[in-house]
Formats: structure tokens, C-alpha cells, sequence
């Protein structure tokens, strides 16, 4: 954008020199000032609080030349004012004005100050195309800038609400399949407590219930587990070719600008300036050249293509360039505009660093067509003008490749936005995954294995079942809120309370414990994702040994050497193969992650009939 009204200014700085009047050049350059401004992004907030007061000096540095200067003044340029009432305006009212602005420019140089040169239909469209060229200009580069600035911004907000629509949808799966059940289990618990003292049958049936009902909810959590684990999160493309979702806008701006010079130069020639008209082959030329040339154009410019290069590139651009010199025998000047063409083109089609060079010969070719048919010597005059109007093929080559890229780049960046959202589901479906694996499998194995053990001792030892049922109760209090845990942003677990629960199940269970021989580290001393990781080791290691094992011991330890913590989890009684990270439906896997997303180190192995889990993390103190 700045590069684009750079150019435009030196060619309209030039083209004012010849005028030889100072306050001519100043106005000039004064109305660059404000859109230079907006388009820089530098202290934009300006524009909100000030935003009519700024729009009234553009306003009075584009009218007060028409009566200072008359029709000598600039056509066109007044089309900046244009540009900055879109863009600081809201719409639709933001285009009615544009287009109200439109007509006071055309009203004040038919009606006020004279059209500037004959025939006067053709100045006045030329002045409108001006007007809009200069107006959508500096509106499309800085607006469709500013979109792909807040696309890229706001990418975090849609991947945050689809992780946020994924938590809800799951906490209600939860609720509905595992909360509903707990409280079942529970109140067949009661009500064996309740039967217990007077109906020993009646008590046998009732837990032996909430045991089939905790094996649903065990084999239901490890199905959402699953659930979430089928989902393979995509690639995402950073091109996302084929995807049209630029903003509809975007793609008319850049339509209309390339029509509108389309139009200008056929305007030229159906309406010639000089007193001789152009012959028939002209004509044909021309208007077979400028089909052409805008055919391949859109092409070019991606509106087809999701902003990526066509099939056959080189071919078409060879064709294009082939069309844009061979007119101009026929039509000199009229065909300039479709330099610009070309030269965009060339930046947008050719790769890499060649597409500079080769942008600025076919820029360069302008003074030579320009030039070459002069067959007077150079003069201050013939200068000037060959560097407007190389100037200003310059401004509108790079404004036809700005809009281009950046409509393409929109477009890329609005399906991107939506593939990072759906990743950003899939991240979260797995976490949910592996939580729901390592916040419920213990807690709802363990009410399995209490409700079976006091369905055996109903009868034998009333009074531990008494005991035993206090405990299941309490086990289905955690298991409830383990699942809603599952549904938010991180786990709250602690490694101090997992090695208390780990105890108090394992010996419920008749396998003695050994506990590390060092006090364990408080939540307080450690980094709070490792102490998540070392709780998260030992709550997998004991739902292992109660699914897996035969255990009579465990024997848990913790050491630190100064640079770090080593936890090991290493129970006896092993049946059958150990599980592997390759599993399906263990943890192990869900452990490595969480142990290497700490910079930590994971080892399962088995040794002389034991089995072993171990955990080595670097020490990280809480800030």
C-alpha cells in the first residue's frame, strides 16, 4: 500500500511541476499526507476519536484547489478522499457517500470549472474511472490488509470456541452416561447399608447391582475414550487451494479496478482525444487485445484459483505479455494501462526472487514505448511525462498485484482459520481422551472391584462391609467429580492426594504398599504440570495393577538427585503379557505424553515377574 501511493505521488509531483506553481505541488503532496497516514497503521486509534475531523481536512485539501487552480487542477486524486471514507466509515452508508462524492467531483468539473480537455464526454467518464481507481485503491490494499491482520488474529478465538464446544459436548456426554450411573450405584450402596442389618438377600442383590452397573460406566468411559482417539486431527494446508471463503468484497474491489482500466482504454479509443480517429484495425485490435488481456488478468489474479497460480501459467502470462506489446503499434498510449497488467502479472505468477527483476524491465518498458515515437528532441516536458507515467504504471502494477495477493491471501487465510478451529477440536478431543482415561479408570475400577468385594463378604463379615461400603461411597463422591474435572481446561490432580488414594485402595484390595521412604513434595514445591504428571504415573500404575495383576505388593518410590525427580511404581503378581503403548484401551501411551510434554522421560518395563513404571522429570520449581 505505501510502495502503491509512493509511486502514485512521484508520478503526480511530476505531472504538478509543470504547472511551475508551488502552492500547486504542495496540494499535491498534502493530500497523500492523511491517506499515507491511515494505510501505515501507525496510530490508527486517532482515526476513532478524530475521524470526522480528519475527513473534513482531506475534504478541504480536495476542493479548495478546483477554486484556486480551476481546470488545471488534478483529475482523480480526489478519489483519496473516497478512499478514506470507506474505510473509516461504516457501511452501506460509507458507499452511498463514496458514490455521493462521485457526483460532486463530476458536477464540479462539468459545471464549475470546465472539463479539462476535449472532446468533454470523455473527460468526464475519464474522471469518474479516475476517481473510482484512485478510491477503491488505496480502500482495497488497506482494507484487505487489515482483514488478513484480523483473520490472523482472531484465529485463536475460533479454535478456543470449538475447544470450548468440544469440552461442553462432552462434559454432557459425561453427565448423561456416567454421572446418572454413579448416582445409581450409589443409591443401591444405600440401600445395601439400609438392607444390610435385617435382609442379607435383599443386601447380596442390591450391591450386586451396583456392581453391573460399574462395569457399564467402566466399559462407557473407556468408549468415550475411544470415541475421542478415532479422531485424526488434518493437516492443515496452508495454501487451501479451491477454497473460495475470501470476503465476497475483497474479490469485487479487485474486479472493479481492473474493469475500470478496461474501460478508460477503451474509451480511448471509441472516443479519440485527436482530431484523427483510429482506423478499423485499430479497433479490432484494441478491443480483441483488451478482452484478452482482462481474461487472462482475473485469471492471473486468482479469482478462480483461491489465489493460487493456474494451470499453465507461463503459457498465459507469455500470452498476455505477447497481447500488451503487440496493440501498441496500433494504439500508442491508449494501450499503457495494460503494462501495469503485466507487470502485476509477473509478480504474481513467476516464484521467487526472478519475479523483482522481471517486474521492473516491464516497467522499464514504458519509457521506451513511450519515447519511441517522438520524433522531436527531449525536452523538460517529454521528461516529465515519460516519469508520470512511468510513475503511475508502477503504482497501479503493484496495486494489481497487491489486490490480487491479498484477496488470494484472504481467501487462504479464511480456510486456514477454519482448518486450525477443526484442529484445535481434534487437540481437544484427544486431551478429553486421555483424561477421561486417566481420571475415571482408577476411580471407576476401584468401585467395581469394592462393590464385587462386599458382595463376597455379606454375610462373612458384616462389619467390614460396613466399612467397605463407607468407602465405596466415597469412591463414587470422587468419580464424580473426576468426570466433570474431564470437561475443563486442566487437570487439577496432585501427586500428594494420588498417593493417599493409591494406599488407601490398594490396601482395601489385601496388596500391601510401600510408600517412598522421603516426604513427598507438596504441590507447592514442584511445577504444577509436573506434580499433574507424577499424580497422573501413579493413578494409571494402580489401575494397571488392579486390571493386570495378581499383586500382593507395590512398592512405590520417589527420589531426587538435585537435578531432578524419579518416581517408580514397581508391583509383583503380573498375569499374562504386560500392556504395551501399542494397547488398545491402556494408558501407557496417555502416560508417555504427559511425561514428555514436561520434558520428562517415560519407561514401562517387566523384570523378573515385576512390573515396573518409571517417571524421570527435570526439577521445575512452581514460580
Amino acid at each position: 500500500m505505501l510502495a502503491f501511493l509512493g509511486a502514485l505521488l512521484v508520478g503526480r509531483a511530476v505531472d504538478a511541476v509543470d504547472h511551475g506553481d508551488f502552492w500547486y505541488i504542495l496540494f499535491v503532496v498534502a493530500l497523500f499526507v492523511l491517506p499515507t497516514w491511515f494505510a501505515s497503521g501507525v496510530a490508527r486509534d486517532r482515526w476513532t476519536r478524530w475521524r470526522w475531523w480528519l475527513l473534513g481536512v482531506q475534504a478541504a485539501l480536495t476542493y479548495v484547489p478546483f477554486a484556486v487552480f480551476g481546470n488545471g487542477w488534478v483529475g482523480g486524486i480526489s478519489g483519496l478522499l473516497g478512499g478514506l471514507v470507506l474505510l473509516t466509515l461504516a457501511a452501506p452508508a460509507s458507499w452511498w457517500l463514496f458514490g455521493g462524492l462521485m457526483v460532486v467531483e463530476e458536477l464540479l468539473w462539468v459545471t464549475v470549472v470546465g472539463v479539462p480537455y476535449e472532446p468533454a464526454g470523455h473527460a468526464a467518464v475519464w474522471l469518474l474511472i479516475a476517481f473510482a481507481d484512485n478510491g477503491l485503491a488505496l480502500f482495497g490494499l488497506t482494507w484487505l490488509a487489515e482483514l488478513v491482520r484480523q483473520v490472523d488474529s482472531t484465529r485463536n478465538e475460533l479454535a478456543d470456541a470449538a475447544i470450548t464446544r468440544q469440552r461442553l459436548a462432552v462434559a454432557e456426554r459425561l453427565r448423561s452416561m456416567i454421572g446418572q450411573r454413579i448416582e445409581t450405584v450409589t443409591e443401591r450402596a444405600k440401600s445395601t447399608l439400609r438392607a444390610l442389618p435385617h435382609d442379607e438377600p435383599d443386601a447380596r442383590a442390591e450391591i450386586g447391582a451396583a456392581a453391573i452397573i460399574a462395569r457399564e460406566m467402566l466399559a462407557e468411559a473407556r468408549a468415550i475414550a475411544a470415541d475421542q482417539q478415532d479422531q485424526v486431527a488434518p493437516e492443515p494446508d496452508p495454501q487451501a487451494r479451491g477454497v473460495v471463503l475470501a470476503p465476497r468484497l475483497a474479490k469485487n474491489v479487485l474486479l472493479a479496478v481492473l474493469l475500470l482500466f478496461a474501460l478508460q482504454s477503451i474509451l480511448n479509443i471509441a472516443v479519440p482525444t485527436g482530431d484523427d480517429p483510429y482506423p478499423p484495425v485499430a479497433w479490432v485490435v484494441a478491443f480483441v487485445a483488451a478482452a484478452a488481456i482482462i481474461g487472462l488478468q482475473l485469471r492471473h489474479s486468482g479469482i478462480r484459483h483461491g489465489g493460487a497460480p493456474p494451470p499453465w501459467w507461463q503459457w498465459t502470462f507469455a500470452a498476455q505479455a505477447v497481447l500488451t506489446y503487440v496493440q501498441y503499434p496500433f494504439v500508442q498510449g491508449v494501450g499503457l494501462i495494460f503494462v501495469a497488467f503485466l507487470a502485476g502479472s509477473a509478480l504474481l505468477l513467476v516464484p521467487g526472487w526472478p519475479r523483482w527483476p522481471l517486474f521492473g524491465v516491464i516497467v522499464a518498458s514504458m519509457p521506451v514505448l513511450v519515447l519511441a515515437p517522438s520524433t522531436t528532441a527531449m525536452t523538460p516536458v517529454l521528461v516529465r511525462w515519460t516519469v508520470y507515467a512511468t510513475a503511475t504504471m508502477l503504482a497501479f502494477g503493484l496495486l494489481v498485484y497487491g489486490l490480487s495477493r491479498l484477496t488470494g491471501l484472504a481467501m487462504r487465510l479464511a480456510a486456514l482459520r477454519e482448518e486450525l478451529a477443526e484442529l484445535a477440536a481434534v487437540r481437544e478431543k484427544l486431551r478429553l481422551a486421555r483424561d477421561a482415561h486417566d481420571l475415571l479408570g482408577l476411580g471407576l475400577s476401584a468401585i467395581t472391584l469394592k462393590a464385587d468385594l462386599v458382595g463376597a463378604l455379606i454375610g462373612r463379615d458384616n462389619e467390614k462391609v460396613r466399612h467397605e461400603l463407607d468407602e465405596l461411597l466415597w469412591l463414587c463422591l470422587k468419580a464424580g467429580n473426576d468426570a466433570r474435572l474431564v470437561a475443563e481446561e486442566s487437570l487439577r490432580l496432585t501427586f500428594v492426594s494420588e498417593l493417599g488414594l493409591a494406599y488407601d485402595i490398594l490396601t482395601s484390595s489385601g496388596i500391601t504398599v510401600r510408600l517412598p521412604d522421603r516426604p513427598p513434595p507438596t504441590s507447592e514445591e514442584i511445577d504444577k504440570e509436573v506434580d499433574v504428571a507424577l499424580a497422573t504415573v501413579v493413578r494409571e500404575a494402580v489401575t494397571n495393577i488392579l486390571r493386570h495383576s495378581a499383586a500382593r505388593l507395590c512398592t512405590i518410590a520417589l527420589t531426587d538427585d538435585g537435578g531432578g525427580l524419579r518416581l517408580s511404581v514397581r508391583n509383583d503378581g503380573v498375569l499374562g503379557d504386560v500392556p504395551g503403548d501399542g494397547a488398545v484401551g491402556n494408558g501407557l501411551a496417555n502416560l508417555r505424553s504427559r511425561v514428555e510434554d514436561v520434558a520428562g522421560r517415560f519407561t514401562a518395563r517387566r523384570t523378573s515377574g515385576e512390573f515396573e513404571l518409571l517417571a524421570e522429570f527435570p526439577l521445575r520449581t512452581r514460580d
